[in-house]
């Protein structure tokens, strides 16, 4: 795998000198860079109450999750003796902001598909300033890529992002309208183009039009795209996510379909922030910041790389050599200009996605 002017590839801090047990249960795991005023508020927890944690998570992720919980809360119990019962909200990334912003959610953490929506729950004062700097890779504890998912034996013989634009191949894909996670396949096309023509907006809006113009069936979200390209045989090639193209091609789907990862493509990163006025209301501080930590750790790495997610240890990756196609994965902040430009140039009102002709 190479990865075009990647720049967070710090080591992971493994164990901090120990002060006292809560200061070494909140900080002790991999992930946290932070060692400021969210860490240092944490009280000491009477670990002989058991309390509960709500966990927001997109779609994509909910699976994994539920492993990561259970390894979580037996991980917890066997170093403080606490008992902790993690609840699941799982759903698209920005009906999840949108619930934890207006107060239907109460989140204790959150896992969301795009940065953005955590940096819009941040906004409205839920989540202190800097949030993305407290964990290594930009808070990310994770990764896929942006696939394709093509019938057994390729029969559109399709490899790369111009194959998928070729007049016979008609693609199926979700609306990043209705699915916020469904950016990255409309942003993975974007950053291609500007790979390839560094700096040339117009030839990238070219591309993304030709893009849309391929596409037969733009679903309401993911499981949708999945019907109709599974079950109901529309398209030639479905635009997904890599871990969602190898979970079905290993699982559901195995012997039905094949799974192309482009030689450039786009990174999928989901980010984690805990939600710091609801984790202080809720007096779960502590157990959501060692939970975020937790997701930085070799336990749950390895369960995500059994997920099909990309681990961001090298330790854990070669444990699963061969899991993972070999390409040039391109980042949102290291090789376009971040998620605010992005969302400005595509998705937000007069943003080129808006122009394109409905679907």
């Amino acid at each position: 795998m190479k990865q075009r002017n990647r720049t967070r590839k710090g080591a992971i801090v493994t164990a901090l000198l120990t002060l006292s047990l809560a200061t070494a249960l909140t900080a002790c795991s991999g992930g946290n860079k932070e060692n400021g005023a969210a860490a240092s508020a944490t009280p000491p927890s009477d670990y002989s109450k058991s309390l509960s944690l709500v966990s927001a998570v997109s779609d994509g992720t909910a699976a994994l999750f539920k492993e990561i919980d259970a390894a979580f809360v037996q991980d917890w119990k066997d170093r403080t003796g606490q008992s902790v019962a993690i609840e699941q909200a799982s759903g698209i990334s920005f009906a999840q902001e949108s619930a934890i912003v207006g107060g239907q959610l109460k989140a204790d953490v959150a896992t969301l598909g795009v940065g953005i929506d955590i940096d819009a729950i941040q906004a409205k004062g839920l989540v202190g300033e800097g949030w993305q700097q407290r964990y290594e890779y930009n808070s990310s504890p994770f990764s896929t890529a942006v696939a394709f998912v093509v019938r057994s034996g390729n029969p559109k013989s399709i490899a790369t992002w111009e194959d998928a634009l070729k007049p016979d191949v008609a693609i199926v894909t979700s609306n990043p309208d209705t699915d916020s996670d469904a950016r990255w396949y409309y942003a993975a096309a974007w950053a291609y183009s500007l790979d390839k023509q560094p700096d040339d907006q117009d030839a990238a809006q070219a591309f993304v039009t030709s893009f849309h113009n391929q596409v037969a069936v733009l679903a309401g979200n993911d499981a949708e795209a999945e019907k109709a390209f599974l079950d109901e045989n529309k398209g030639d090639v479905w635009v997904t996510t890599e871990s969602r193209a190898l979970s079905l091609a290993n699982g559901a789907a195995k012997g039905k379909v094949d799974v192309v990862v482009p030689d450039v493509t786009l990174t999928v990163e989901p980010i984690v922030s805990v939600v710091d006025s609801v984790s202080d209301a809720n007096g779960t501080r502590e157990v959501a910041n060692a939970y975020a930590d937790f997701l930085f750790t070799e336990t749950a790495q390895t369960l995500a790389a059994k997920h099909f997610f990309r681990p961001r240890f090298e330790s854990v990756a070669e444990q699963f050599a061969g899991t993972f196609a070999e390409t040039t994965l391109l980042t949102v902040d290291d090789d376009l200009t971040g998620w605010e430009d992005l969302q400005a140039a595509l998705f937000a009102d007069g943003g080129l996605f808006g122009q394109l002709p409905a679907k």
